[in-house]
């Protein structure tokens, strides 16, 4: 059984993404561990970890598109943009159809950029933003390109929103919350958020941290033939893994693509690589 794959954790409220990290080296005795795509403390839901070796394709799986269900209040703006945060300003909520709601799902689809939160870990100068906010320093945010897939309203019971939203990478839904709010003429924050997909990984197949031992945790090790299956495929056998191995090219026929997996006759992940020119090109090796 291979020892490295990807854990596909439901992180609870109240504890960071490193802490899952954290406990999960205590559990497993392995060093090597990262997360893909940061949940605030406040926020749960589907967070997929990298063991072993799989570290080296976290950038693969924090670059897909999220899905989150989140739950804003109106009529509160906090300093974070949720629960956690510091109350800033509060005002009455104006009258809201359902309809007036939901007129404003084509503006949120709209959207192109969005400015980070100022508490939010992207680095300013070295340092990262929340840092700086927490001291109270004035710092630029830069807006960043981002995209809204999709944006459902799923109930309604005022003060309170319900909503459920595909984005790209790197959209925060806090400042989305804000964003949506103001289009309707009002603040909000940002009270419950969780994450139910990241690319084709889903909530329904995560694991709690209870449920993991020492004993059991690679019995919920997903390998990443399973994790990137929705990837071009090239299987090699022995000879021709040698030279992937290597690092040389592997002659292949009539394909010019990028980021194909590469597996062996076992159907087990070697790593991935560029179709260039009839040839693989390896990118990473995972043997």
């Amino acid at each position: 059984m291979q020892n490295f794959g990807v854990l596909l954790i439901d992180k609870p409220t109240g504890i960071t993404s490193f802490d899952v990290v954290r406990k999960l080296r205590k559990i497993i005795n392995i060093k090597k561990i990262g997360h893909t795509g940061t949940l605030d403390p406040f926020a749960s839901g589907l967070l997929p970890v990298c063991i072993g070796k799989a570290t080296r394709i976290v950038n693969y799986l924090s670059s897909q598109e999220k899905e989150y269900a989140v739950k804003i209040e109106l009529g509160k703006k906090t300093d974070t943009g949720d629960i956690d945060g510091k109350l800033l300003v509060e005002k009455d909520v104006p009258d809201l159809s359902l309809e007036k709601i939901e007129s404003v799902i084509p503006e949120i689809l709209d959207l192109k950029e969005q400015v980070p939160p100022r508490f939010s870990a992207i680095k300013i100068n070295g340092k990262r933003a929340y840092e700086l906010a927490r001291q109270n320093q004035d710092f630029e945010r830069k807006s960043r390109s981002i995209k809204i897939f999709d944006f459902e309203i799923l109930k309604t019971e005022f003060p309170h929103i319900s909503y459920k939203t595909r984005v790209s990478k790197g959209t925060y839904i806090r400042a989305l919350s804000e964003s949506f709010a103001e289009k309707l003429g009002t603040i909000a924050t940002t009270i419950e958020l969780k994450r139910t997909k990241s690319g084709n990984l889903k909530i329904m197949d995560t694991v709690s941290l209870d449920e993991i031992s020492a004993e059991n945790w690679q019995d919920f090790l997903k390998p990443l033939s399973e994790i990137f299956s929705h990837f071009y495929q090239v299987m090699l056998n022995q000879s021709q893994i040698s030279d992937f191995k290597n690092g040389r090219f592997v002659h292949f026929l009539n394909e010019n693509r990028n980021d194909a997996m590469i597996l062996d006759e076992k159907r087990d992940c070697l790593g991935f690589a560029d179709l260039v020119n009839n040839n693989v090109k390896p990118k990473i090796v995972l043997i």
